[in-house]
C-alpha cells in the first residue's frame, strides 16, 4: 500500500495526484508534446489600378491662363489698388526715422544762488541778470509769439539796473551768507520756419535801420582783414542770396571747428588760430563774418539743458548758459524775417524749445560784455557764488515728426 508523502492518505496504483491533496505523486507525471499551431499565409489583394487618358496641354494651358486673368482682376481692381497704396504708405510710415520735437513745453525753472566769502574779512558784491521776457523782440521779426513768461518771482526782491537787469548788491562780513532765489513760469515754442533758398532776398534787399549790427562789437569784427577775406568766400557764387551766403558761414564753421567748451569767450583771431570753441566763440565768429558780408547779426543769449529726455514725460536738467545768433533774411515778396542759427548743436534756421532766451543783444558793446560777468566782488575778502538750477515743473504740448533736423 502506497500512501501520500504530503498527507499520508491512501494512493492507488492508478492515480496520478493524492485524491486527497492532488499532491502530484513522484513518477506517475504525464508528459504532454507541445501543441503546434499552423498559421495560413493571407495573400494581399491585388490594388486596383484605374488609368486615365493623359490630359493635352490646351488643358494645362487654358487652366493656367484663367487663374492668371483672375489674379491680374483681382490687382487692378480699385479697392485692391487702394488697399496696396494705404499698405504702401503704412509701411513706409512706420519703417522712414522721425526725430520727435515738442511743439512747445511749459516750464517753471528755480534759480538758487549761495553767495559767500573765500577767505576772512568783508566784501561789497553785485549779482546781475538778465530778466527773461517776452520773444520776439526787436530786432526780431517773427509774427507770433515763442516764448511767453507767465510769472516771475524773486526773494528778495531787485533792484532793476540801467540796463533794465535784475541785480542785488550786498555786503558779507566772516561767515555771512546771502541766498537769493529766482522763479519763473514760461512757455517756449519750436521756431521751424517755412523758409527755403529761393524765398531769400539778395543783400541788396536789406532794409535800412539795422546798421548797428553790422559794425563792431565787444569781440564781433567785422573789419579785421581776415574776417572779410572769409566773407569773400562765403559770398562767392551765391549772388548775394542771403540764406546761401548764411549756409555757407554755417558750413565753414561746422566742419572746420571742434567744439570745446570755455569759460570766457574768445576773439575771432583766437578761435579762428586754434579751430575750437564753445557756443558763444561760434556765434562771435558767425556774426562777425556775416557782418563783414552785409548781412545783419547779432547775438542771443540764455539757457539750455545739458540732459533731454521726453520719453516718459519732460526731464529736462544740468542747465547751463548758451549762446546762439540772429541774422536778417530779406525775402523776395518784400518782407524781412529772422532766422536763428545754433552752431553748437547743429541747428539751422530753426530751433526746438529746449531754450530759454535771458537777453537779445541790443548792438551795445558794453551790454553785451557785461552779460557775461555777472558777478562782481570788491573788498578785503573775495566773495563768490553757487549756482542750483533746475526745473520743478514741465509740461510737454503737441509733437512734430521731422524727418531731419
Amino acid at each position: 500500500m502506497k500512501l501520500c508523502d504530503f498527507c499520508g492518505f491512501y494512493i492507488g496504483s492508478e492515480d496520478i495526484n493524492c485524491r486527497n491533496c492532488s499532491a502530484p505523486i513522484p513518477g506517475r507525471q504525464v508528459v504532454e508534446e507541445p501543441k503546434v499551431e499552423f498559421s495560413t499565409i493571407k495573400k494581399p489583394t491585388p490594388e486596383k489600378i484605374i488609368y486615365s487618358k493623359p490630359k493635352g496641354k490646351t488643358y494645362y494651358f487654358i487652366r493656367r491662363a484663367v487663374v492668371l486673368l483672375i489674379i491680374v482682376g483681382i490687382l487692378v481692381a480699385p479697392q485692391t489698388q487702394s488697399l496696396v497704396k494705404g499698405s504702401m504708405d503704412y509701411w513706409d510710415e512706420i519703417n522712414k526715422p522721425y526725430y520727435n520735437i515738442p511743439e512747445s513745453i511749459e516750464i517753471t525753472m528755480v534759480r538758487n544762488f549761495t553767495i559767500y566769502l573765500e577767505d576772512s574779512g568783508y566784501s561789497d558784491y553785485s549779482l546781475v541778470l538778465s530778466k527773461p521776457g517776452e520773444r520776439p523782440l526787436w530786432p526780431q521779426q517773427d509774427t507770433g509769439n515763442w516764448q511767453t513768461v507767465t510769472d516771475i518771482s524773486t526773494n528778495p526782491q531787485y533792484q532793476e539796473n540801467d540796463e533794465g537787469r535784475m541785480e542785488w548788491a550786498n555786503r558779507l562780513e566772516g561767515d555771512e551768507r546771502d541766498y537769493i532765489e529766482v522763479e519763473y513760469t514760461l512757455t517756449v515754442n519750436t521756431i521751424r520756419p517755412d523758409l527755403e533758398m529761393e524765398d531769400s532776398g539778395n543783400v541788396e534787399d536789406i532794409p535800412d535801420g539795422y546798421e548797428m549790427y553790422l559794425q563792431d562789437e565787444w569781440l564781433i569784427e567785422p573789419s579785421l582783414p581776415e574776417i572779410s577775406e572769409l566773407a569773400n568766400q562765403m559770398t562767392n557764387g551765391t549772388n548775394g542770396n542771403v540764406i546761401q551766403i548764411l549756409q555757407n558761414i554755417y558750413n565753414y564753421i561746422t566742419y572746420n571747428y571742434t567744439y570745446e567748451k570755455s569759460s570766457i569767450p574768445k576773439s575771432c583771431t583766437e578761435s579762428m588760430a586754434s579751430l575750437y570753441g564753445d557756443c558763444d566763440d561760434f556765434s562771435i565768429l558767425f556774426a562777425s563774418i556775416s557782418r563783414a558780408a552785409g548781412i545783419p547779426a547779432w547775438l542771443e543769449l540764455g539757457r539750455i539743458p545739458a540732459f533731454i529726455d521726453n520719453r516718459g514725460g519732460c526731464d529736462l536738467r544740468d542747465w547751463g548758459g548758451h549762446a546762439w545768433v540772429n541774422a536778417l533774411v530779406p525775402l523776395k515778396d518784400g518782407n524781412v524775417t529772422v532766422v536763428n542759427i545754433d552752431l553748437a548743436n547743429s541747428y539751422f534756421m530753426w530751433m526746438p524749445p529746449y531754450r530759454l532766451s535771458d537777453w537779445i543783444d541790443d548792438g551795445n558793446g558794453d551790454n553785451l560784455q557785461s552779460y557775461y560777468y555777472l558777478f562782481s566782488s570788491k573788498g578785503t575778502a573775495k566773495a563768490t557764488y553757487l549756482e542750483n538750477t533746475y526745473v520743478s515743473d514741465c509740461e510737454i504740448t503737441g509733437n512734430l515728426k521731422l524727418e531731419e533736423l
